[in-house]
Order: C-alpha cells, then structure tokens, then sequence
C-alpha cells in the first residue's frame, strides 16, 4: 500500500511554488487568547468567535475596518492580554502594542484611525510602536501539520529573539506549507519552513532583505488594494523579478501597477530605486488535484506562472 503523506509532506515533495500564495490584508488584529469559551484554538476558531459567544462584538467591531483581518496569539505560561495592530499597507508599515485592561478595551478602538493610517488609539490614549514581531501558526486543531513543523519553528524563533517578539498564531492561510509565518510590521510571509531556517528569517529581515526562498508574499503592497487573483500574481512575480534582478532589499522594488490582460492573466509592473521599470506578466492556472489539507480530500490550487520578463 502506497504511504500517505501529510499535506505539508506532499507540497515539500512536489516543491511547491510558495510565491503568490498568501491572501491580501492591509490590517492585522492580533489578540491574545486561549479562547477557552470555545474549547481551546478548534478548527476555524476565529469565524466562530466571530459569529457567536463572547468575543463576537470584539471581533466584528475590529473587522468592521476594510481588508483587515483578526488572528488569535499565543504562548506558553503567558496570562496577560497582548493586543497588537500591523498597519501593512502603510508606506512605512508599522505594528502597535498595547496590554488591554480588559476584552472591553477592543470596543473602544478607534478603527476609523486604523483606516486613515494614523496611530490607532484605544479609548483617546495611543499604542506603542514595537519594531518587530513573528507570529509562527500552530493552530494543531485547523491541520495537524500546523504544529508538527510551527511548534518546533516557534521554539526556534524564541531562541533566536526572545519571547516577547514571537507569538503562535492561528491558521494564517496555506497549511500545507507549513511551518508558516508572517514577519511584522511589513507583513511578510514565508512558507516550509524548518527550525534551521530561523536565524536566517531574523538575520534578513532585521537586514531589510526577504529570504526569497521561503517568500509566499506580503499581505498588501502600499497604495494599492489589489483583488486576491491579483495580489497573489503581484507576489509571483514578485519573487520573479527580485531572483532575475538580484534585488532582495524590501524597500527596493515597489509595486507599479499589476495591469488585467486575458483572462487569468496580468501584467504586474515594479519599479526599482533608479527609475527602471520591471515588467512581468503573469498566467494563473489551476494545478492537478493535490493534497491542500490533512482534512479535506485532494482538489486543484492555482498556479502562477511568468510568461515574460523585460527591464525598461
């Protein structure tokens, strides 16, 4: 009998694409709970807390603010109530901290300064700025494979920066290509990767660099709200164009336009930090049935493909 394999077993065999996998946002709540009400972290454990019990208001007054979207965190022994704001689509994305009092505290944020770019406040006072943090998925109970590989690439991280910038996180999206993080404020994912790749995260991140590599995508591209079909072509040649340009600084691409054509098919536009334009276009296609979840049965996932590449 042929070996099954686990869902991120499968895409590491088949060497998955990762870039232009992750989902659009251009703000992340991220709010510190066991959600005990709920069982502990359950499949879909936040559109449940979305849709009922005692986080219910908390979540949809967050959610009312456009693109954003709410994760839990975690971590060992911790009892407090972290609450976190990542304003990605910012030109200079930034990540906010505070301590809430009280689940109360969520109802008082000002989501209205979320959306303007401003510095959120809660209740008139503002949050502070942290430089940066790590939200690993272990969300064991959406996918098995979320802590058989997140839960050793958490501890790594730990290792790496200490507790208090790394935290688990629910399902972020991609679970096949666990371990899956998301590095903040830029809101950079990564996907597949493993204990040893932890200091090279830090080490190019804290550099201004991606890890091409590893690169799923980033949850928004500034002064642009691009569809999911696009933003996700956007990241694929993204990955593209930086390989081909030898160019890994975040700050040193940014996106021009990611332009419809044919159907499923983009022209998406970089531009470098001297004026020249790099131009990809991009076909999306559907792959064969393959192994998305250790839960579901097999189904197709797009694939993206760069057709054409010129520098002008």
């Amino acid at each position: 009998m042929p070996e099954t394999l686990t869902c991120a077993a499968e895409s590491r065999r088949l060497k998955e694409a990762l870039a232009g996998t992750f989902k659009p946002a251009d703000a992340f709540f991220l709010i510190e709970s066991k959600a005990a009400e709920y069982g502990g972290w359950q499949n879909g454990i936040v559109k449940q807390a979305q849709q009922s019990g005692d986080f219910a208001p908390y979540i949809r007054h967050l959610l009312a603010a456009p693109r954003a979207k709410a994760l839990f965190i975690r971590r060992p022994q911790a009892e407090a109530k972290n609450f976190y704001i990542a304003m990605t689509q910012q030109p200079q994305p930034k990540i906010y901290h505070r301590v809430l009092s009280d689940y109360d505290d969520l109802m008082r944020l000002d989501t209205a300064s979320v959306v303007a770019g401003g510095a959120p406040r809660i209740g008139g006072r503002g949050m502070d700025e942290v430089d940066e943090l790590y939200a690993v998925c272990a969300n064991g109970r959406h996918d098995p494979c979320c802590a058989a590989y997140g839960l050793p690439v958490y501890q790594a991280m730990v290792a790496q920066v200490g507790t208090d910038k790394v935290w688990q996180t629910t399902h972020i999206g991609g679970h096949r290509m666990a371990a899956t993080m998301i590095a903040f404020p830029h809101g950079i994912a990564y996907g597949h990767l493993d204990p040893s790749h932890a200091e090279e995260v830090v080490a190019s991140y804290r550099s201004g660099d991606l890890l091409l590599r590893k690169y799923r995508g980033r949850s928004a591209y500034a002064h642009h709200r691009l569809d999911v079909d696009a933003h996700c072509a956007a990241a694929a040649a993204e990955s593209y164009v930086r390989q081909a340009a030898a160019k890994y600084a975040i700050d040193e691409l940014k996106l021009s336009q990611a332009a419809p054509l044919a159907d499923r098919q983009w022209q998406v536009t970089f531009v470098d930090q001297d004026g020249k334009f790099h131009q990809a276009q991009v076909r999306a296609a559907m792959s064969s049935p393959r192994q998305v979840s250790c839960q579901e049965a097999p189904k197709p996932m797009p694939l993206h493909q760069v057709t054409a590449y010129a520098v002008t």
